[in-house]
């Protein structure tokens, strides 16, 4: 009996380890890969991100004209208390500054209320920890109302500078998946 409950415990942390690394869910109700592969397709590409208006972690006005700035957007949804996002915010960084003068990285931070000066502060501390630079964006009405297909985090979208999806969102942290969906838009 000892032994099969040692069994049973340690499949069940592992398998909430390989859950845990591949994405943070959005909601309290378990869910698998599956259920977040199909939310993110249901998301067709030149779906408009629409318009929003929030603050940065700086306190600037932020609204959909940002995605005009550049030719292309990968646009990271993430939350402080997520590990894969925070993991992977270091390889966004560098890659940050490596990208061509028409393309641009922003992250919307879901768990950091536009005014929320602690959570921001704690936000702006993860940023400065793992060497981002790019505009991360407080959370808002105006900006739930365009996350509400968005069930884990990361999440991440190629937007046009028109802020219409070129792609199908990525799920989970997955650098190599951005730069691959980047480059393809980019030939």
């Amino acid at each position: 009996m000892k032994k099969t409950l040692k069994i049973l415990t340690m499949a069940a942390v592992a398998a909430a380890m390989v859950f845990a690394f591949t994405a943070c869910g959005g909601d309290d109700e378990a869910a698998g890969e599956d259920d977040y592969e199909y939310a993110a397709e249901a998301i067709e590409n030149g779906t408009s991100f629409g318009e929003f208006t929030s603050t940065d972690l700086d306190g600037n006005e932020v609204t959909e004209a940002i995605f005009a700035e550049k030719d292309l957007t990968v646009l990271n949804i993430w939350g402080t208390y997520c590990g894969p996002c925070k993991d992977e915010m270091p390889e966004l960084a560098e890659w940050a500054g490596e990208l061509p003068d028409n393309v641009q990285i922003i992250g919307i931070v879901i768990d950091v209320p536009e005014g929320d000066a602690d959570m921001i502060k704690t936000a702006r501390e993860i940023c400065a920890d793992t060497g981002v630079k790019y505009t991360n964006i407080t959370d808002n009405d105006s900006v739930e109302a365009l996350l509400g297909s968005v069930e884990a985090i990361p999440t991440t979208f190629i937007l046009d500078s028109e802020g219409k999806t070129v792609c199908t969102p990525i799920v989970g942290a997955d650098v190599p998946s951005y730069k691959d969906a980047v480059e393809e838009y980019l030939k």
